[in-house]
């Protein structure tokens, strides 16, 4: 059965998860470090789960700035080695820390159909690519998997919320009603753009504690692919 068409002339589009496998690296980082702690008599579970609460709190006071990984994995070292009255080795907490750098130095995997579906609305949308992170390590993600060419403005942010969309909107003369966000993430882009009133896709994927977040409304579409996208705009 033919899908209805959404009336529509502006796609935000977040770019970690969304269009690139920005989760998988983290996620190979996070074994990587669990199971070096472990070698060294630390508990993975814990390791894993303090990792998340350091890293949390050095999000909400840095934001994603690219060097806040790596010191959140070394914290994370040092703290067990403390409460465990164990001596810092300085080599072994380098070696964690560059498991961090990793994350940046690897090229991310694209989101299956990625170029197919960017090249067919770039073609009738105005698409806008509103993204989290460090500039250039966000910049370097475009350049490297060619998708900034398909985005007439692109906006990397420290945090994704309300008045950051709201100066996107205002700044382009957006009308909400035709303007859709389309994102992985209830926190950074389906909440903040429900409570703006503008329309929103969420697109689930791999996700993080920091990213755990209810709706707060039904008022949205979801679906199951990047590629879905295609039968309703």
């Amino acid at each position: 059965m033919q899908k209805e068409r959404i009336k529509i002339k502006t796609i935000i589009f977040d770019l970690d998860d969304t269009l690139i496998k920005t989760s998988k690296l983290y996620n190979q980082a996070r074994e990587e470090f669990s199971l070096l702690m472990e070698n060294f008599g630390f508990k993975k579970e814990e390791a894993l789960a303090k990792l998340d609460e350091i890293d949390i709190n050095y999000i909400k006071e840095y934001g994603f700035v690219k060097e806040r990984y790596p010191l959140s994995l070394g914290k994370t070292y040092e703290y067990f080695c403390k409460i465990n009255g164990e001596k810092i080795n300085p080599v072994l907490k380098k070696k964690i820390e560059d498991i961090g750098w990793q994350v940046f130095r690897q090229v991310p995997e694209l989101i299956e159909d990625v170029y197919f579906v960017l090249d067919t609305l770039s073609k009738k949308y105005f698409l806008i690519l509103a993204t989290l992170g460090d500039p250039q390590v966000q910049d370097k993600k475009l350049q490297l998997t060619g998708l900034k060419k398909y985005f007439s403005a692109v906006y990397v942010l420290r945090y994704k919320n309300v008045e950051e969309y709201q100066n996107i909107l205002t700044e382009h003369k957006l009308n909400k009603k035709d303007t859709w966000i389309v994102g992985n993430s209830v926190r950074s882009d389906l909440n903040p753009g429900l409570k703006l009133g503008i329309n929103c896709i969420l697109i689930p994927y791999l996700s993080w504690k920091f990213e755990e977040e209810e709706p707060l409304s039904e008022n949205y579409l979801q679906l199951d692919s990047l590629e879905e996208l295609l039968d309703y705009l």
